[in-house]
């Protein structure tokens, strides 16, 4: 009876083991459709893994890690991973948090001495959610003259950004996603536990998950084996990224990794090995701002739906690559798709869910009343319609622009004030007043004046609250207008004077060590040119010119104080 019964399983473990394999082959056969344009011998392209409770369900490579060598991608191929590096430099500040090393609330200021900022009370946690308002230090850098960012921009970095006496906005009040902030947290790391992010991270999360393959490249110098180089097409057909020109920036991008490890890591917030389950809960939970709303984002991770499921992960893109790990909790289900062609580009995050939507079919519930896959029914709007939304637009918060536009009969949007369109991307209407971009959350809300001309465009789909921009008269000024705003203008943040002249009927800005900006009218008293997405003069109550401010969606309101000209006696 017992042999009878080890028989009957023995079958049994046999048919069902029959039926995992042709699950899987026809898995394989719709994954590698969706790759097949990359799975060349002069392409590169990507490595995908995909796992479920923690056993790995499918790995495979499409395209060449190297081209010139004709070296395939493998699932053990390493890649540049970009802002995915972000969930780790979290994980890192958690982990001294466990320890008592931190705490969440504690303010930056308490482990960066010589932050200037003293009154706005930003705290780590507020770095972790991209809360805190910080201004973009990309930005910032390109504002002074060149200096040693080159051999070490994270340094640069915090010193350029601790500087800074203002805030984009007041912590905990808004959602913008900061590089800036995750550079800090690196620094963080380094400052409280004496070791560098790579030393702590390797330490502390690689190591005990097995992920040998992982490490935080602080030195390009350092060879790696089985990396993937990164290449990009352009007009000369495909081209290879130096792996040198991403430099030593860590916190907020360096972490070089493969999908086997990928999955490995995403096992841990099922499987928790590493921190603990309140800690790695806290990653996952979205940041409430003081308004009561929530931001789609928690530490270091992003917190989206995909349809009814509820998905946690995080796409990144540098020079030659671009990434994206998703994982979907409530079904058990990771997938990580990396990649070393910077063409993939956002479209990394649909191929993503397409592949999880091949292991989740059989397992999907009904879309739920408040969420639903299909995609809203496009309507054709007479030109007219079309016309009275085309104009330049300002953002109410940051202060800068948008343009609205018609080109061969379709409406579409450009950032910035400039008449340029090649960045343009198409809006598709869904009723008379709402458009949306296609593939994406995006929205646009129109709203009519009185004449039934758009007066403002509400845009949704990235952070809680809607970006307002309202419609804006172009202007264009006489040369003695633009006289009027000559003159040298000094920033204490930034501690550099730019020198303001009129040269060919427009306004320049010299800049130290920097080319110079050379601007055009939007408004009145409102430029925008080169570096500057809006520079906008400041005047007193009696009309006098007296500073200049900058603004843009990464730094907000950057004064500059006009300085009084000394009048030499004869």
């Amino acid at each position: 009876m017992i042999r009878f019964v080890l028989a009957c399983v023995a079958t049994i473990s046999g048919v069902a083991a029959a039926e995992t394999r042709q699950q899987q082959d026809a898995a394989a056969v719709r994954i590698d459709a969706m790759f097949v344009e990359w799975n060349r011998l002069d392409s590169a392209g990507c490595g995908v893994g995909v796992s479920r409770n923690g056993e790995l369900a499918f790995e495979r490579g499409y395209g060449m890690a190297n081209v010139e060598s004709k070296v395939a991608i493998t699932p053990a191929t390493v890649f540049h991973v970009a802002s995915i590096s972000k969930q780790f430099t979290a994980m890192s500040i958690l982990l001294l948090a466990q320890r008592g090393r931190l705490a969440l609330d504690d303010e930056v200021r308490k482990h960066i001495p010589d932050w200037a900022d003293q009154g706005n009370h930003l705290k780590i946690r507020h770095l972790l959610s991209h809360t805190g308002g910080l201004r973009d230090g990309f930005l910032l850098l390109q504002l002074i003259p060149p200096g040693d960012e080159k051999a070490d921009v994270n340094q640069a970095i915090v010193r350029i950004v601790a500087r800074q006496r203002g805030l984009n906005f007041a912590p905990g009040t808004e959602f913008q996603y900061s590089n800036s902030g995750y550079v800090l947290l690196a620094n963080i790391v380094n400052r409280v536990s004496g070791q560098s992010l790579r030393a702590f991270a390797e330490a502390n999360i690689f190591k005990p998950l097995g992920m040998a393959q992982t490490h935080v490249h602080d030195d390009p110098a350092i060879g790696v084996p089985n990396r993937a180089v990164g290449y990009r097409h352009g007009a000369d057909g495909l081209s290879r990224i130096a792996h040198a020109d991403l430099g030593r920036l860590v916190g907020t991008t360096g972490v070089l990794t493969t999908v086997r490890d990928m999955l490995r890591w995403q096992q841990n917030f099922a499987d928790v090995r590493v921190g603990e389950p309140a800690l790695l809960a806290a990653m996952q939970m979205p940041m409430v701002l003081a308004d009561g709303t929530a931001a789609p984002y928690g530490f270091g991770l992003w917190i989206e739906p995909d349809d009814d499921l509820r998905t946690i992960g995080h796409g990144g893109g540098d020079p030659g690559y671009a990434a994206h790990v998703r994982r979907y909790p409530d079904r058990g289900l990771s997938v990580a798709v990396l990649c070393n062609l910077e063409d993939v580009g956002t479209r990394v995050g649909e191929l993503t869910r397409r592949v999880a939507r091949v292991f989740l079919g059989e397992n999907r519930t009904a879309p739920s009343a408040a969420v639903t896959s299909a995609a809203p029914a496009l309507v054709t709007l007479p030109a007219e319609q079309l016309a009275g939304k085309a104009g330049l637009y300002r953002d109410v918060a940051s202060g800068s622009f948008g343009r609205i536009f018609l080109r061969d009969g379709k409406l579409r949007a450009a950032e910035g004030a400039g008449k340029g369109e090649a960045d343009s991307v198409e809006l598709s209407a869904v009723a008379a007043n709402r458009f949306i971009i296609p593939g994406t959350p995006f929205v646009f809300d129109f709203a009519p004046g009185r004449s039934g001309e758009a007066v403002e465009v509400h845009i949704s789909g990235q952070g809680s609250k809607p970006a307002v921009l309202r419609k804006v008269l172009e202007f264009s000024p006489s040369i003695e207008d633009l006289r009027a705003l000559a003159g040298d203008y000094r920033s204490s943040d930034l501690d550099v004077t730019y020198r303001v002249v009129v040269r060919d009927s427009r306004l320049v800005v010299q800049m130290p060590g920097r080319a110079d900006a050379v601007l055009d009218a939007v408004v009145p008293d409102t430029f925008t040119g080169g570096v500057f997405d809006t520079l906008t003069f400041l005047r007193d109550a009696n009309g006098s010119v007296i500073a200049a401010a900058l603004h843009s969606s990464g730094v907000r309101g950057l004064r500059f104080d006009r300085v009084p000209r000394v009048v030499r006696d004869p």
